[in-house]
């Protein structure tokens, strides 16, 4: 069952091009164009009607028109519940309005179709024009009126095809641009981690050559006496030594962890490991400062999703102070904290924060870190747990 649950879940999810919202308006604003530039025509049709079907027709398409508005201003919400709602709430008030103004005018539906595609995914969006133009076809048949309605499927089938290609050259647009920042970031720290390693192999290993051969010959002029000598030779000992302590803190300051580098480096991991990875696009929405630690509970994440949870699927959810990382795995018993789970504990109170670990509502592992608020600025914590 709750295999079945998240199957339905991801169908009502919005699109992933829309996460963001780079493209929201792109997409939506030619939904709405197209859409209210033939409501005028669709009053003309209303106002030819009799007048107690023109009433209902006037009622039902001010509201049909008024949700679809609604519809597009909610796009983005992640709930599925709330998704699933819209649609056929949509649909039926289209339905509806065909009802009273006949099967002729069945054109009316473009309206409802265009704006269900750009907010979902393409399969559920296809099996919509499919089933939408089957049922008016079988409806038109059935009454007789096929003749009269095949300009109307042919419209509907038409125009839902073209909206669906659309909405798939937006989506590989949106998927290349995330996939070339994913390279710039995976490159940028590959070669801050080659940087780091050449540093410390070549320039370290001078340095610790230096100090030990300086520290020998030290140790030889003491010895012999030669006390000025000496203390020259411990003064360049001194200083090799204050040399290598700061090359191995640059590179250790070069070998930070990212969240960005994380990210890249998960997606590969995951798929190394045969497991679904959903992952954001972008760190731009979470706060400087919370972003080398969100790195770490990340890549924790990640590691026990791999080596213990037997999951399918993992998600990764970011907001302005808050992270979360969730798995499918079967696993349903308490969970013990390893090294890995208490060094998170102890760098997120350092910071002020807090780490919850558990299962989520469906079992499998839950990870959720947050910062105080003074890491929020006022961006809502739009996180469903």
């Amino acid at each position: 069952m709750a295999g079945g649950r998240r199957a339905v879940r991801r169908l009502f999810e919005p699109p992933s091009y829309l996460r963001g919202g780079r493209v929201l308006w792109a997409s939506a604003g030619l939904s709405l164009v197209f859409g209210l530039l033939m409501l005028p025509y669709a009053f003309v049709v209303i106002g030819d009607l009799a007048p107690d079907r023109r009433v209902w027709a006037q009622g039902i398409g001010i509201v049909y028109v008024a949700f679809s508005l609604l519809f597009v201003a909610l796009g983005e919400t992640r709930s599925w519940i709330a998704r699933m709602s819209m649609c056929v709430t949509l649909l039926a008030l289209g339905a509806a309005l065909v009802l009273f103004m006949g099967l002729q005018n069945a054109w009316v539906l473009v309206f409802a179709l265009c704006v269900i595609i750009a907010f979902t995914r393409t399969a559920f969006a296809g099996s919509v024009v499919v089933v939408v133009v089957a049922a008016l076809a079988v409806a038109a048949f059935t009454t007789g009126v096929i003749g009269e309605t095949l300009s109307e499927l042919l419209l509907l089938s038409s125009v839902g095809v073209a909206m669906i290609l659309f909405v798939r050259l937006v989506e590989a647009n949106a998927e290349l641009r995330r996939a070339r920042d994913r390279i710039a970031a995976f490159a940028v720290v590959e070669e801050r981690e080659r940087f780091a390693r050449d540093l410390h192999d070549i320039l370290g290993h001078s340095l610790t050559t230096i100090t030990v051969k300086t520290g020998l010959l030290r140790r030889i002029l003491e010895k012999s006496g030669r006390e000025a000598e000496a203390a020259e030779a411990r003064e360049v000992e001194l200083i090799a030594r204050q040399a290598l302590a700061d090359v191995r803190g640059t590179v250790s300051g070069y070998r930070v962890t990212t969240l960005a580098g994380e990210l890249a480096a998960a997606g590969t991991v995951l798929r190394s490991a045969g497991i679904e990875g959903r992952l954001p696009q972008a760190v731009d929405d979470v706060h400087p400062e919370a972003r080398e630690l969100f790195g770490y509970v990340v890549r924790e994440g990640i590691t026990n999703a791999v080596r213990h949870s037997g999951a399918r699927e993992l998600e990764v959810r970011l907001g302005r102070n808050w992270v979360v990382v969730k798995d499918d795995g079967p696993g349903r018993g308490p969970i013990r904290k390893g090294n890995g789970l208490r060094g998170l504990e102890e760098r997120m109170a350092e910071k002020g924060g807090t780490l919850s670990v558990g299962r989520g509502p469906d079992g499998g592992f839950l990870l959720r870190a947050e910062l105080p608020a003074a890491h929020d600025d006022g961006a809502k914590d739009e996180d469903t747990r």
